[in-house]
């Protein structure tokens, strides 16, 4: 049965009112990619490696203010989920400001439920720069030195893959990819048509971006860019081939001449891997579990709703991802 691992901090139980210095991990074992709660009998987690109990109760998304370790004000999504012998959890969402030393703030909306699966990777096929010219995906290996953004070329620690029958593409949308059509992000990029899962981040590099973020360059879900013209889900008719590409830092590389993000270590990316490719990933990297707390991301990652309101303004502008203005 599937696992997830992920990192959780006990809900204080007073109000939403209350700093957090003490992150916690849990593992959820389910048979499916959603937490269900108390209505899931398969529904196991463990947290900080204890005994294993069923959940409990309804799980939440709540929408939450807070201010972070450095004092910055954020709003972003919490999952939040029962245990009998806990009491409740909260696990920040990817790339969150949420850390050790964070205020959670007040209440502002929640819906029930949600899921486990954050795929983020390319597709097979899908060209990489590397100091030896344009290579597909797959044929890329430990060592092989890839360009990044600042021109420079890093060192690909582990290339692992995770294949997806067309089966599964069909029944679940989150495990379809989306394509971004040639020139599809401005600038005449991607240069061929480029297939990504719905989670991989893209750069998007604007004055838009700068004036919502201060930062000019952010990474965005391919999901969220499904508003411009040419990027779409796209359900496969056979078995597709994802690969991440993880290096000692998460990096912003280039995908048929298109900046976008390698693997991210603080990732929920982590716990969609095939078992095998885990098990592998943690033998190579012991403690990249503890990494996925500390991982810094290459540029600015927006909360969920920040990517909404970013691409919700291009599209209002005329603006494509890449516009750069």
């Amino acid at each position: 049965m599937p696992t997830y691992e992920m990192t959780v901090f006990q809900w204080s139980g007073t109000g939403y009112n209350a700093q957090y210095n003490t992150s916690h991990t849990a593992v959820f074992t389910d048979d499916d990619d959603s937490v269900d709660g108390g209505s899931d009998a398969n529904e196991m987690v463990s947290i900080n490696g204890g005994s294993t109990n069923t959940t409990g109760s309804n799980p939440y998304k709540i929408e939450i203010n807070f201010t972070d370790a450095d004092g910055n004000d954020h709003v972003e999504d919490f999952n939040f989920f029962y245990t009998p012998d806990g009491g409740w959890y909260f696990a920040p969402e990817e790339g969150s400001a949420f850390t050790e030393g964070a205020t959670l703030g007040r209440y502002q909306s929640h819906s029930v439920g949600w899921d486990y699966d954050e795929v983020v990777c390319f597709a097979a096929g899908t060209l990489i720069t590397t100091v030896a010219g344009d290579v597909p995906v797959e044929h890329l290996k430990s060592g092989d030195k890839i360009r990044v953004q600042d021109g420079s070329y890093r060192s690909l620690r582990m290339n692992v893959s995770r294949v997806v029958c067309a089966q599964d593409l069909a029944d679940n949308e989150k495990l379809r990819p989306i394509r971004i059509v040639a020139g599809a992000l401005g600038g005449g990029l991607p240069q061929r048509d480029l297939l990504v899962s719905r989670q991989h981040r893209m750069l998007v590099s604007s004055k838009i971006a700068e004036r919502m973020f201060g930062d000019a360059e952010a990474l965005v879900a391919a999901v969220k860019l499904t508003a411009f013209p040419g990027i779409f889900e796209e359900i496969p008719t056979e078995s597709l081939t994802y690969y991440h590409l993880l290096f000692d830092d998460h990096e912003v590389v280039f995908a048929e001449g298109a900046p976008s993000e390698s693997l991210f270590a603080g990732d929920e990316a982590l716990r969609t891997l095939a078992p095998e490719a885990l098990e592998e990933l943690q033998l190579l990297f012991p403690g990249i579990a503890t990494l996925q707390a500390k991982a810094k991301p290459a540029r600015f990652i927006p909360s969920p709703k920040g990517q909404k309101r970013l691409i919700e303004r291009h599209s209002q502008n005329g603006k494509t991802p890449l516009s750069g203005s």
